[in-house]
């Protein structure tokens, strides 16, 4: 059973670290052919043919996976103001676990509607105008992240839940 839980938490670190790596590199490629387009624009007095399409294609995945990081870090905003109308520690319990059950149902729905619609438009063949590829390739970012954050969610609340049930104690 070790040897699982050891194999699973290094299968965890290797997806965060690859998906971190995929932000930064999407960052940086971004930022390399937005610079060649204006270099180009600007220096040679021509625009390179569908940089601006594929720069917003890789967008749409640092976007996205993005987002995922943010979930993953638990860097994600809130601006609660029940938190402010309702006091104490069990008020602040059952809020953190409202929040996290509904983060993890409605960012579920989404990521299922996302995919629906990524498959479809890979299902009707939908091109991109400049350099025909397949939309569906830059909306397929959308349930990939989603689903990331699914299951950063999921497993915050799990955490919400054991450390409720640890506080609570043997006595309870």
């Amino acid at each position: 059973m070790l040897k699982v839980s050891r194999f699973l938490c290094r299968l965890w670190c290797a997806k965060v670290a690859l998906q971190r790596f995929l932000v930064v590199m999407s960052g940086l490629v971004i930022t390399l052919l937005i610079f060649v387009q204006v270099v180009s624009r600007y220096v040679f007095s021509t625009a390179i043919f569908g940089i601006e399409e594929i720069a917003c294609y890789i967008a749409v995945w640092l976007y996205f996976l993005g987002a995922a990081v943010g979930a993953e870090q638990r860097g994600h905003m809130s601006a609660s103001l029940v938190s402010l109308v309702w006091r104490g520690e069990l008020a602040q319990r059952v809020i953190k676990l409202l929040v996290g059950a509904l983060s993890v149902v409605i960012s579920g729905w989404m990521t299922v509607w996302a995919y629906g619609l990524a498959k479809w438009s890979l299902q009707f063949n939908m091109m991109s105008t400049e350099i025909n590829v397949p939309v569906g390739y830059a909306q397929m970012a959308i349930p990939v992240g989603l689903a990331l954050m699914t299951l950063y969610f999921f497993f915050e609340l799990i955490e919400t839940l054991v450390l409720w049930a640890r506080s609570r104690g043997p006595h309870a």
